[in-house]
């Protein structure tokens, strides 16, 4: 890896200014939970409009992940975590201003698009950054970014909801979007891309991608895990709020839950770094 083009402005090592764009970018999934009964009074929609828009980043995923990882790919790690939280930042400040549903939705498509620029490839660049001896703990912390990112939305979400409305809590998080871009953009290294060969075409690799078994089993275990992570915390909010709890206690609550999940992650780091096989991780996280 080459030096950094500009002189690192601050202390904060690379990888963790990555960790920390990837908790950026998982705030704008647990924006909407705390949202979802301002927004169905607001905007008027229903529980199937709501599961549509709580699940809309992950549709974008499922739908264009390949596409984007190949656009990551080609146009640089760093410049596509850069471009990403441009789009979350655009997006959520746009999100802000929406008066129907489909305006809304279409933004958190945007959104979708955003986050994969940001969360795909942010494991190969903290590899680019940390030494073979901190790779696992490192990836173990990378872990924590949905976890972390979700519970501090459900926690500040519902009390910034009351106080300054939605529309706020939106342009907030475009802010905070904006300032984790200068972050990357100063603490990062431009890593220069690699020679592009004849016989590494897009669509050699797209073909390679789409041969390798172990791309298909990674993607199903991954779905097994998030399809149940956004049916419960999706809309955990609402049902504690059906139950008669308060504001505070909901995103307490909810916030609890969500944070469950980084002990798991930070303490499967530690358990590949002192040997464990990744099969053997899966299976034990599974398990329980």
């Amino acid at each position: 890896m080459e030096a950094p083009s500009r002189p690192v402005g601050f202390a904060l090592h690379p990888s963790w200014v990555i960790v920390l764009a990837g908790v950026c970018a998982a705030l704008h999934v647990g924006k909407l939970p705390p949202a979802l009964p301002d927004l169905q009074a607001t905007l008027d929609i229903s529980l199937v409009q709501a599961s549509f828009l709580i699940s809309a980043l992950q549709i974008a995923g499922m739908t264009l992940g390949l596409a984007v990882g190949l656009a990551a790919d080609g146009m640089g790690l760093r410049r596509s975590i850069l471009m990403g939280l441009a789009l979350l930042a655009f997006a959520s400040a746009c999100g802000g201003f929406v008066s129907t549903v489909s305006s809304m939705l279409w933004l958190r498509t945007l959104e979708g698009v955003g986050f994969l620029l940001v969360v795909m490839p942010a494991p190969a660049l903290i590899r680019l950054t940390v030494t073979s001896e901190q790779l696992n703990t490192r990836m173990g912390w990378w872990g924590t970014y949905m976890p972390g990112g979700s519970a501090l939305a459900l926690l500040c979400g519902p009390w910034m909801i009351v106080e300054v409305g939605w529309q706020v809590w939106w342009w907030l998080l475009a802010i905070v979007s904006v300032f984790a871009w200068l972050a990357v953009w100063w603490c990062v290294p431009i890593v220069p891309r690699a020679s592009a060969h004849s016989d590494d075409a897009w669509t050699n690799r797209l073909a390679l991608t789409l041969k390798t078994p172990g791309a298909w089993w990674v993607a199903m275990a991954f779905a097994v895990y998030s399809s149940q992570w956004m049916a419960v915390i999706g809309f955990l909010p609402t049902v504690y709020g059906e139950m008669g709890l308060s504001v505070s206690t909901t995103g307490l609550l909810t916030a609890f839950v969500a944070l469950v999940n980084v002990v798991g992650n930070i303490f499967s780091g530690r358990l590949l770094q002192r040997g464990w096989t990744a099969r053997t991780v899966l299976i034990f996280g599974y398990a329980s």
